[in-house]
């Protein structure tokens, strides 16, 4: 029985690669990173000229800096710059991806969509321990969504040859590090704002440093 080439070098049906869209992630993925930084600042900016502009005050400087709580915006650009960088490597390390893997990613992306949102509303809710937890639930759903992609890149073959095994667990390590204090500071939402305050800036570099830290002295 003959079977022609052509027959022979038809792709299997239903099979389809995706690998394309990895560019457009990544142009995504800094496009909504640099929103998620910058729209807190400016939305707050913008809201405060125009109720002081509609009260008549003059003194714009400073209701635009010196009445702001502004060690949550400290702590939230320390967190979306930490967040970027295992986004970077993450996706550095694909080599392909599949429309399940996509669909995590973008789940990714729609909660630093709304981490903005948690971050503003803060200005005007600090003194509510439900909209401390929410701003840190927020955050630890992205370190949820970001192991979620890397762990399902990693069991279905889309990562490069070159990501060893132990680099590989680093990454996951790291990464899980964010829920883990995410979860910290839930609780210490319901004890006081300067509490959570305090430990939100100060466990969020600190214990990213030492997953940092041992992943180095590891040698990954």
């Amino acid at each position: 029985m003959k079977i022609s080439i052509a027959a022979r070098s038809q792709p299997q049906e239903g099979i389809r690669d995706h690998t394309f869209f990895l560019e457009y992630l990544k142009i995504l993925g800094m496009v909504l990173f640099a929103i998620s930084l910058t729209t807190p600042v400016l939305g707050l900016v913008i809201f405060d000229v125009d109720m002081e502009v509609m009260k008549g005050d003059k003194s714009l400087m400073g209701q635009l800096i010196w009445d702001k709580p502004i060690l949550p915006y400290v702590a939230g650009v320390i967190i979306q710059i930490i967040q970027w960088f295992k986004f970077v490597e993450s996706h550095h390390a694909l080599k392909s991806t599949d429309l399940k893997h996509i669909l995590i990613v973008f789940c990714f992306f729609f909660i630093l969509c709304l981490y903005p949102y948690f971050e503003m509303n803060i200005e005007f809710t600090s003194d509510q321990p439900h909209s401390r937890a929410l701003f840190s639930i927020a955050w630890g759903l992205l370190g949820v969504f970001s192991f979620w992609q890397i762990a399902y890149a990693e069991k279905h073959k889309l990562l490069k040859p070159s990501m060893s095994k132990g680099r590989i667990g680093a990454i996951k390590r790291e990464i899980v590090a964010d829920p883990m204090v995410a979860l910290i500071c839930v609780g210490l939402s319901y004890v006081d704002f300067i509490t959570w305050l305090v430990g939100m800036v100060l466990l969020v570099p600190v214990v990213n440093f030492v997953m940092a830290r041992i992943s180095i002295s590891s040698g990954h």
